[in-house]
């Protein structure tokens, strides 16, 4: 979330606030008539219920842009990846984890509207983003090495390889879990969440080691 920019579009809006206020108060000093029957008076009240009608409707406006953006700009991001993924480096090499990293990201990404939905375990939810970030840092690192990799004189290390199944395994752990969200059977659901639990804990982790550290 972009704080810095709500920050920043809150401290305006604290400022037109404090001028609609210093509005009401010097209108108020001048027009004051303590029968309330000035039309000065009056217009300078309506003046001031519209400017802060005005201001709430700015306020709110402001707000969601900044949100809204923010969720454009990550919808870019994950876009981006499987763009720069497909792209990457010579296309005649490593062709199978090329693929296999752009078929377990549109696995991720195709359910997104499902696990972040208000109507799912917020356990769920979290589990779903952090697994999306690890993932992204997976094949982000995969696309660094396609980018950067001797394709005249290099040889394979399996680096690639090695990241394509973890990557792997993060996924069908996050499929296993998926699984126990869905149980019909309540009580063993609540039984087995310690897994998810476990599961976040260990992404929690991994997201605060190794480079390009994620920011949820």
């Amino acid at each position: 979330m972009k704080r810095k920019e709500l920050i920043k579009v809150n401290i305006i809006n604290i400022v037109i606030l404090a001028l609609v206020v210093l509005f009401k108060v010097a209108t108020g000093l001048l027009f004051n008539d303590h029968d309330g029957g000035s039309a000065m008076y009056t217009l300078t009240n309506i003046i001031t219920v519209g400017l802060l009608l005005g201001w709430a409707g700015y306020t709110i406006y402001s707000n969601m842009s900044v949100l809204k953006e923010d969720e454009t700009d990550e919808k870019k991001k994950f876009s981006r990846l499987r763009n720069r993924i497909s792209k990457a480096g010579n296309l005649k090499f490593f062709v199978n984890e090329r693929n296999h990293f752009i078929k377990m990201w549109d696995s991720i990404q195709s359910r997104e509207n499902y696990f972040l939905s208000d109507e799912r375990d917020e356990r769920v939810r979290e589990l779903y983003i952090l697994t999306r970030n690890q993932m992204y840092r997976y094949i982000t690192d995969a696309a660094d090495y396609l980018e950067s990799y001797d394709y005249y004189s290099g040889k394979d290390s399996g680096y690639l390889k090695g990241v394509c199944e973890e990557s792997q395994i993060l996924l069908d752990k996050f499929n296993k879990m998926v699984e126990l969200s869905v149980s019909v059977d309540d009580e063993v659901f609540s039984y087995d969440t310690r897994e998810i639990d476990d599961m976040i804990e260990a992404l929690e982790m991994m997201k605060k080691s190794g480079k390009n550290k994620l920011e949820i």
